[in-house]
């Protein structure tokens, strides 16, 4: 069946009061970029938005179902606003389906139009009983014939497609996400992104303890993230000579939060560089030694740019989940080695001190191995 257009429906949009157009208005920027040269157009209409097109459907579906802001879609047939021929669209659009049960749900948007949503719901419910002998089923019907009467045209679809919800991808709304190569941290970006925000990711890099498997790893995490997004930056950071001097000098039991302290302060300059307001991390409070209460609150402390912490409240399993739905769960699942992982204490410190670690700091030209690492760090956008 070759259909004529998409209804795009949101949900949290509509919420919004006064500020709904500018966030529909971002919503449509962000499908005709995603959708560019598979679409024709997108209207804006009686709270949905319609996206006309003409080819290629498997890729604008897969395209469509990553965008935020989107809680679901419906691929539909077109006919004009006379009742005989929303009847003729409903009809033919049933030839060949496989039901025993049905139901009719239309909504009128256009007042104009004489009949009202029971109405039709019941003077089309009776044609298709005619046409094919079918019984109406309100609750767990077979097929849900949809009719939207909007003011142009009506449309008649069967099928709602899931959208990842939430806001559209605001670019003023920029967030810099470290990227790991676990589960967490994917996931992180991701909640981030379904919340309006652009994110762009950061990776840091041992070259001398990782081998280029962990950048093509890094790179299809990036790939996979970037279509719940219009563009995305990767920034790949080499941390091997940072990494080096922590090793020399920083006691085992903290040199993980002195790793991580020094990621972070990169991350910010990233984020200075690129107007970002927030720093994104995939911490799980207590999931590891390193996130413990009392370590979270020593590593973040005294940054240049606040932290945010999507999965601060979640368990394993729930992250986990979040990721083989994002299709970065198989990626992550991929053998690597982390940066952070080396040259630990086999029992780090969980309860850290302020005052040591930053004693630990004031060994290093903290600002100069900033900007060395900045320096070194390759840029990919995608």
């Amino acid at each position: 069946m070759k259909f004529d257009a998409i209804i795009v429906h949101y949900d949290e949009i509509g919420l919004k009061g006064k500020n709904r157009g500018s966030f529909e208005r971002l919503l449509i920027r962000n499908i005709e970029a995603k959708l560019k040269g598979l679409i024709d157009g997108c209207v804006r209409e009686s709270g949905q938005i319609t996206v006309m097109f003409s080819k290629d459907a498997d890729k604008v579906k897969g395209a469509l179902s990553c965008i935020p802001g989107i809680a679901y879609f419906s691929f539909a047939l077109k006919a004009k606003l006379d009742y005989d021929s929303i009847k003729k669209v409903v009809i033919d659009t049933l030839k060949g389906k496989r039901f025993k049960s049905f139901k009719v749900n239309a909504v009128r948007h256009n007042k104009d139009f004489k009949l009202n949503s029971m109405e039709l719901n019941s003077k089309l419910g009776e044609e298709v009983v005619k046409a094919y002998k079918k019984k109406v089923k309100m609750k767990e019907a077979d097929v849900i014939v949809k009719v939207e009467v909007s003011n142009k045209y009506a449309y008649i679809s069967l099928e709602d497609v899931k959208g990842v919800g939430g806001l559209p991808t605001n670019p003023q709304q920029k967030v810099v996400a470290l990227l790991s190569g676990g589960f967490d941290s994917p996931v992180a970006a991701y909640l981030m992104m379904k919340r309006g925000c652009e994110v762009i990711l950061v990776h840091f890099h041992n070259k001398n303890q990782a081998s280029s498997s962990v950048e093509d790893k890094i790179m299809k995490l990036a790939e996979q993230l970037s279509k719940y997004q219009v563009k995305t930056k990767l920034y790949i950071v080499p941390f091997e000579k940072l990494q080096k001097e922590i090793i020399m000098k920083v006691n085992s039991k903290l040199r993980m939060l002195v790793y991580r302290r020094f990621m972070l302060k990169i991350a910010s300059k990233v984020a200075e560089l690129n107007k970002a307001k927030f720093l994104v991390v995939g911490d799980s409070l207590s999931q590891v030694a390193s996130q413990t209460f009392e370590n979270l609150e020593v590593t973040y402390t005294g940054l240049d740019k606040h932290v945010l912490s999507p999965l601060i409240g979640l368990d394993k399993k729930e992250i986990i989940e979040v990721a083989k739905r994002i299709g970065t769960y198989e990626i992550s699942a991929m053998p690597y080695g982390d940066c952070c992982s080396y040259f630990l204490a086999k029992h780090p410190a969980l309860r850290a001190d302020v005052k040591v670690l930053r004693e630990n700091e004031s060994l290093f030209d903290v600002d100069k191995l900033v900007e060395d690492a900045i320096k070194k760090a390759k840029l990919e956008e995608k």
